[in-house]
């Protein structure tokens, strides 16, 4: 088995290296997630990891427990009010002193791994920085994609189908065929479909329904 938390903290340095990175300009750039700037998906995993659980309660009832809104909100405003260099001090804590606050301390490591991945490829993509995930991690994270509810919702999207990467060593399932690089497979599972055209097989008209849907 994977060793996730191990995955989870190198997945989250790569994401601060790339951070790192950026101009101020790319901080405000769009992402694959519509409508979050960099610097908000930045806070987003800032704010889950560092937020404890009686403040995170209170926010959550004042959006009615809408988790997505107040979320999404909570991160832009972080995000706003912080510059770049301030959030890093923050995010930079999380990987340095393995710090799991709030609701980070209750989501599974695998889980976590998968959600790291997704963001960190949902800023790159638009930027036009494109990387090649580190296969152990792209493959420990498509192991985990096929088998999530919830929000994240991937295992409807997989279900009947045959999926397979063909850059790395996995395949998943049975049914109308889906193959594409494996970062391709992973961010149409967690709802991304602007990676759809770069997948082929005769599942994929069946998974852009499910991602319309």
């Amino acid at each position: 088995m994977p060793d996730y938390h191990r995955l989870r903290l190198a997945e989250l340095v790569s994401i601060s290296e790339f951070a790192h990175s950026l101009s101020d300009d790319q901080w405000d750039h769009n992402t694959l997630c519509a409508g979050w700037r960099v610097r908000d998906i930045v806070s987003h995993m800032t704010l889950g990891y560092t937020t404890p659980m009686l403040p995170l309660i209170s926010a959550l009832v004042r959006y009615r427990f809408n988790v997505t809104k107040a979320s999404a909100e909570a991160s832009a405003e972080y995000g706003s009010e912080h510059t770049p260099q301030q959030i890093l001090d923050v995010f930079d804590t999380i990987h340095r002193d393995n710090v799991r606050k709030g609701i980070a301390h209750f989501i599974p490591a695998k889980e976590g791994l998968l959600d790291h991945v997704v963001h960190h490829q949902d800023m790159r993509r638009p930027l036009g920085m494109r990387r090649q995930v580190p296969e152990e991690r792209l493959v420990a994270a498509l192991g985990v994609a096929p088998g999530l509810k919830g929000f994240v919702g991937s295992k409807k999207r997989a279900a009947g189908l045959r999926l397979v990467a063909t850059d790395v060593d996995w395949s998943h399932g049975d049914g109308p065929e889906v193959r594409g690089p494996g970062e391709v497979i992973l961010l149409a599972l967690t709802g991304r479909p602007a990676v759809l055209d770069e997948l082929v097989g005769e599942g994929v008209a069946k998974l852009r329904e499910r991602l319309a849907a």
